[in-house]
Parts: C-alpha cells; structure tokens; sequence
C-alpha cells in the first residue's frame, strides 16, 4: 500500500446496490488473505451508499485498498470505459526510446484483458499481479480524468478531443519490436510505463524486482505518463511530427520529463516521485525536485555524480523552478492556476523557440556525435533558449520569480547570458 493510488469509478451514476468492491490485500506487493473480508465489505457498502461519486477507501493499517467496481457495467469485464480502455499483448512497433517517451510506428493485436479475481462476502481479491495492474491502471486514469479540471483548469472534454475513440488506450505487456534499420528486432526493453506521443498510448509492464509498489501501479508515476501526454498537448500541439527538431533534443526530452513531474506534484502533493516504488535513496534523492540541491553545473562532467539520471537531471532542475516559483507566488496564484499557467505557457514555446536566433539556439547538431566538454556546452546554450522561450511566453507577474528560479538552478552554463538577455534582466 506504499503510495499505491487507486482511483474511483466517478464516470458512473447507478444504485449503489450494484456496487461490487474489489479488495487488494497488499503485503511487499505479494496477494495475501484476509479473514476480515465481510467487515471490508460492509465498509465499502456504507462509504459508497448514498453517493454518486464514490471515495476510495484505504485502510493503511490493515494494507487494504478498496475501490467500488460495478457489477452491472460492461467495463467489469473488458476494462473498457469513458476514459480509457485496457488492451493486453499485441505486438508495438517502436524507432526509439527516450526515458519514458515512446517513438511508435504502430500496433498490431493486443485483446481484452483476462481478469482473475475471487468473490466472497461481496468483494472481489485479485489472484494475479497483471490483474491488480490493469485494474489499478484504469481506475487512476479515471480518478485523473474525475478530477483533471480542478487541478490544472482543463476539461476532459477538451483533452480527449483528438484521442482516438475519445479516449485513452492503455497497453499491457505488450511485445516490444525494434524498427528502423530494414529489419525488426524484439526488445526486451527495460520499460515499467511509458508513453507514445504519435498515437497517444500509455504502456505498461510487469515490474522490476527492485520496485516496492510496481512502478505501472504507483499514482505518482500513472500521472506522471499523464504529464508526457500534456507536454505533448501543449508544447507540440497535440501533433509531434518526426522530423521535428525538438523531439529528439536531449534538452528538451529532459524539460519533458521535468513538466510531467510537476504535473504529477500538481495531482499528488509529493515532490519525492519514485520513492514509493523504488526506495533507493541515491536514486529517490536526485529525483525529488525539493529535496535535491545539485545545479546544472554541477552536470559538467563526462558522467555526472551530482545527479546520475541523464537528462532527468535537467528535468528535475525545471521542475523545481516551477515548483520554487510557485512558493514565492501561491499568495496570490493557487496551485491549479500556476499548473493551468505553464500549460498556457508552453504552448506558445515552440514558435518562440523555432524562430531563435542562433546566437541564443545553437544549429541542431544533425547526428553530430558532440563530446565532452562540447555536448555540454551545446545542450547548455539548447537549455537556455528554452527558458528564455519559457520566461518571454509566462504570465508578466511571474516573471521575476522564474528568471529568478532558472538562475539559480541552471547558472550561466544552463542559462547563458544570450538567453537571459532582454528576458531576465534583473
């Protein structure tokens, strides 16, 4: 139960009658019984009567999540809903992989999900890790989408326009194959969730056995995926193109990851993203943009040891200077209103960007194979033009804090003076 979120069936509007609550006994994430099961049963019957949007309930003591599942709707079966739709197997055809940032080509097969669980007194205990995944996986995408408007001021609506179906497809295990070269290879990629851009999928896979909370089960990180979609929604309007610069710039799959953990902060409250699954401290401490103290010179190096994560770094850099700027701001800008603020913002990034200079945005450095210290410098300066872009498209009042934020964090060599110049003069 260590940071495990699961969401509600919010889409929902039925006799709680029909209400069927599904028991998840989590011990070191092994399924165990319990002999209390009629008293969790009526628990979830009491905490659901009545209401027509139903609340999780999580009994920590006991390691006990439940959450309502109804039995009169078709989802039950398929895992097939408003908000999403789970597919197990078939076979994705991928280009690359940055982080957890997926370059599809396509997807073949895949079928609704087998789900293997016992029902006594009323609940319903998962037999399998695949079923507890699936089923966690659909509820926080609806638990996401049930409360998506109040957090960062979008409607689903607006966000599901363009989805296929009008909705999310989510990918269990399925069969990674490597394309690009004239042949395809199988990958055993060490992918836990991702997701892809092109056709708007979250993958997810079984877990790793260093995780605690498997990492395709931990809200933290289901909305942290949500966050790539939203980067993608925003900064490239809803449509990367492949030959698109900015995709495959290291710099910027970093701003990436950094904007999703900040959505996932947005949604969780917790800066600390992969601690409830993987309690490596060296790994967790790095990754939690208020805790962590390394600067983007402290990168200068040919491997880094101030910050081991890759572009991850540069990610956990933005993402505390959105964070940190929000804490000299949150008097008078609430918490929905700066995620819904860097939304806006980053939508009008990319022409900024692509219109640069290159006295502020060096030339793409088309497949050159840059070295240390050049790499550094280069990425640097593509950092720099970024939040120039950042600061010059925010809102007038935040600018002192963000210029303020971004010098601190990223100094002269993630901030050169050519990027600050004329947009963070003070």
């Amino acid at each position: 139960h260590h940071g495990v979120g699961i969401g509600t069936g919010r889409e929902f509007n039925r006799d709680p009658q029909t209400v069927l609550c599904v028991r998840f006994v989590v011990h070191g994430f092994q399924l165990r019984k319990l002999a209390s099961g009629d008293q969790f049963a009526n628990l979830c019957h009491q905490r659901a009567s009545g209401r027509t949007i139903w609340d999780r309930v999580h009994d920590d003591a006991a390691g006990v999540l439940l959450f309502p599942l109804l039995v009169e709707s078709p989802f039950a079966a398929n895992l097939d809903g408003t908000f999403a739709k789970i597919q197990r197997g078939g076979t994705l055809k991928i280009r690359n992989v940055n982080g957890s940032i997926v370059s599809a080509d396509s997807f073949d097969g895949g079928e609704s999900p087998s789900l293997r669980y016992t029902v006594k007194s009323g609940v319903a205990s998962a037999l399998d890790y695949s079923t507890l995944a699936m089923l966690s996986a659909y509820y926080q995408l609806d638990e996401i989408y049930s409360t998506v408007e109040s957090v960062i001021g979008l409607t689903p609506d607006l966000l599901q326009a363009n989805l296929a179906g009008g909705k999310h497809t989510v990918l269990f295990e399925p069969e990674i194959k490597m394309t690009g070269t004239g042949s395809e290879i199988s990958a055993g990629i060490k992918l836990n969730a991702a997701f892809s851009p092109k056709d708007k999928k979250f993958l997810l896979f079984q877990r790793s056995p260093v995780e605690k909370v498997p990492l395709a089960a931990n809200f933290q990180v289901l909305t942290h995926e949500f966050g790539h979609f939203l980067f993608d929604y925003s900064f490239f309007g809803g449509n990367p193109k492949d030959d698109d610069r900015w995709s495959d710039e290291w710099a910027l799959n970093g701003m990436n990851e950094g904007f999703s953990d900040f959505i996932s902060w947005a949604f969780t409250n917790s800066t600390d993203i992969l601690r409830s699954s993987i309690d490596i401290a060296e790994i967790a401490d790095q990754r939690d943009f208020a805790k962590s103290s390394f600067t983007f010179e402290n990168l200068n190096a040919e491997e880094p040891t101030a910050c081991t994560g890759d572009f991850y770094c540069i990610g956990t850099l933005f993402a505390r200077s959105l964070y940190q700027s929000w804490n000299q701001l949150k008097s008078t800008v609430s918490k929905k209103d700066m995620a819904k603020g860097v939304i806006e913002t980053l939508k009008k990034c990319k022409s900024v960007m692509d219109a640069m200079d290159t006295s502020i945005m060096p030339a793409q450095k088309d497949g050159v194979d840059l070295k240390h210290p050049q790499l550094y410098e280069y990425n640097g300066k593509v950092v720099g033009g970024f939040l120039r872009a950042f600061v010059n498209s925010a809102p007038a009042a935040w600018k002192t804090e963000l210029c303020l934020a971004f010098k601190s964090n990223f100094g002269t060599s993630g901030f050169p003076a050519a990027a600050r110049n004329g947009s963070c003069d003070i």
